[in-house]
């Protein structure tokens, strides 16, 4: 067996990740014109919340995005796990309700069937796949195909979905004229080039993740927007070297005692980007982690810095920097024989 024959495997996902500003680029050229009507229709129908369906990397997309609708549109807007939507419903569900349900792959799963407790519900629904030909993209669902690939690891098809959620966003704040910051339109248009940036950076990122399987506990800890996105990192940790990373929202971290725990075998990542409302209290857990003997990196911050954007689009480069991580860890892994398979049997899909 190699790597190459294993499911996801790390060199697909390393070139899809490396595509990925080139991704971004073409979903958010190719389905301005959609969205812009989307919005329109949303604004319209005088939709008045907004909630995100999917499993996997597609609810941590959901969970990125809430901020970039609260901030950009005020509208609510809620993630939910696709099974729990399809089998539980929810109050909110009905005509003044729109529902995004993401699934990449497109194929028969409960994100399918949420798709249906939505539709059913007379919930504008909102279908975001990136293969043609699905139930996401047809009639009388309001599809976008952001087209990203994913033969590996979550990485180009994640951002890619993450980037058209904020641009929704921003065309249907724009819709109810609901006042946005000043540049934050550029900073959407100049995210391909941002990303670029962040690829460029990787060196010391890569250095980290090569590391991370000699700790004993990880703890992955945001704020806000990035709650989501240590839940994503988190999640390709796990796919690509077998870890078992814990991600906390950050007054949770401190609140559940989780300080109390550490040791100096522990590793706490906190993600703080520039200016978040959080700053503060990311800063109390970077300090008291160390203070408890553990070791801390601070995605965002000296050593791997990201740019100064908007915080609701802070979770893109982020999530670039803990794909890098994943990567790196999965390298060790795969050099150890830790190979990604089917746990029940065994064989590689």
């Amino acid at each position: 067996m190699t790597e190459a024959d294993t499911l996801m495997p790390l060199p697909a996902t390393a070139r899809e990740r490396a595509d990925t500003p080139s991704a971004v680029a073409r979903a958010l050229a190719h389905l301005a014109e959609p969205v812009r009507d989307l919005a329109a229709a949303l604004t319209a129908r005088r939709s008045n919340r907004l909630l995100v369906a999917g499993s996997g990397d597609s609810l941590s997309v959901g969970l990125m995005a809430t901020s970039a609708f609260a901030t950009y549109t005020g509208i609510p807007c809620q993630a939910i796990q696709a099974f729990e939507l399809a089998r539980y419903g929810h109050p909110d569900l009905g005509p003044r309700t729109a529902v995004a349900v993401v699934s990449s792959s497109g194929r028969p799963s409960p994100a399918h069937d949420a798709l249906v407790r939505a539709q059913d519900s007379g919930a504008l629904v909102i279908g975001i796949c990136d293969r043609k030909g699905t139930p996401f993209l047809a009639p009388p669902v309001w599809g976008l195909c952001p087209g990203a690939s994913k033969n590996g690891m979550p990485t180009q098809s994640t951002a890619a979905t993450l980037a058209i959620l904020i641009l929704l966003a921003l065309k249907w704040g724009g819709a109810r004229q609901h006042p946005v910051a000043a540049g934050v339109h550029g900073d959407v248009a100049a995210l391909p080039t941002i990303l670029k940036g962040v690829l460029r950076s990787d060196t010391g990122v890569h250095t980290l993740g090569a590391t991370l399987a000699a700790r004993r506990h990880l703890h992955i800890v945001g704020a806000g927007p990035n709650t989501g996105t240590a839940r994503g990192i988190a999640d390709l940790l796990t796919a690509a070297a077998g870890l078992a990373p814990l991600p906390h929202a950050v007054e949770e971290f401190h609140h559940a005692l989780r300080l109390q725990a550490l040791t100096s075998a522990d590793l706490v990542l906190v993600l703080a980007p520039p200016k978040a409302r959080a700053a503060d209290r990311l800063a109390d857990t970077a300090t008291a982690a160390r203070a408890r003997g553990a070791a801390v990196a601070v995605l965002g911050g000296p050593d791997f810095p990201i740019p100064d954007l908007d915080e609701p689009m802070t979770p893109l480069p982020l999530l670039m920097q803990g794909q890098a991580l994943a990567l790196a860890a999965g390298d060790v892994a795969a050099s150890a024989g830790g190979f990604r398979t089917i746990p029940s049997t065994g064989a590689v899909r």
